[in-house]
């Protein structure tokens, strides 16, 4: 069966937070995937195309919903809740590889630290627009993404149910 480059990214990706950056081969992508090295270069010039392709996929899964975003309170806050429960109710194996591998490449540094940019100028918005004061915001902002950045790389691994309950103390905190 012929496998599109979104089942090639999706591979990808599982394989990164598996196996980590030196585990995104084409024998074990090709392996997993049950096809041949012809169909990987039928999508990808070279592994270095398809890691640039599969930092890039997983950068547009934050940059490409960043302008849509609701103008009520309520509505933001209900987003930033599911926006938890699906990105940090879940293992993130694949988040992690990417912080490592960003620490050891350039190209993937650059995109981490624009998905980042991306995530706090969200949180900004949120959270200005349930307090008034800048600085109280901004601390905030910094509070929360360092407790879930902190929570997806502390080891032993905090769980998923534990995550949610930072969380949900960070919003009695709050009063959100």
């Amino acid at each position: 069966m012929r496998k599109s480059k979104q089942d090639w990214l999706e591979v990808g990706l599982k394989t990164l937070g598996e196996f980590g950056e030196n585990g995104l081969t084409i024998e074990r992508l090709t392996g997993t995937l049950g096809v041949t090295k012809g169909s990987f270069y039928h999508h990808f010039r070279n592994v270095e195309d398809f890691r640039e392709q599969l930092i890039t996929f997983w950068a547009d899964q934050y940059l490409s919903t960043s302008s849509n975003l609701p103008d009520d309170p309520g509505e933001l806050i209900a987003l930033l809740d599911v926006i938890m429960e699906e990105v940090f109710g879940v293992v993130t194996d694949p988040e992690i590889a990417i912080r490592v591998w960003a620490q050891q490449d350039d190209m993937v540094h650059s995109f981490v630290e624009r998905v980042d940019s991306v995530r706090r100028d969200f949180l900004l918005k949120v959270f200005r627009s349930v307090e008034v004061d800048d600085e109280q915001v901004r601390l905030m902002v910094d509070m929360l993404s360092t407790m879930l950045v902190g929570s997806i790389t502390i080891l032993p691994r905090l769980s998923p149910e534990r995550v949610m309950d930072l969380y949900r103390e960070f919003k009695r905190l709050y009063r959100l």
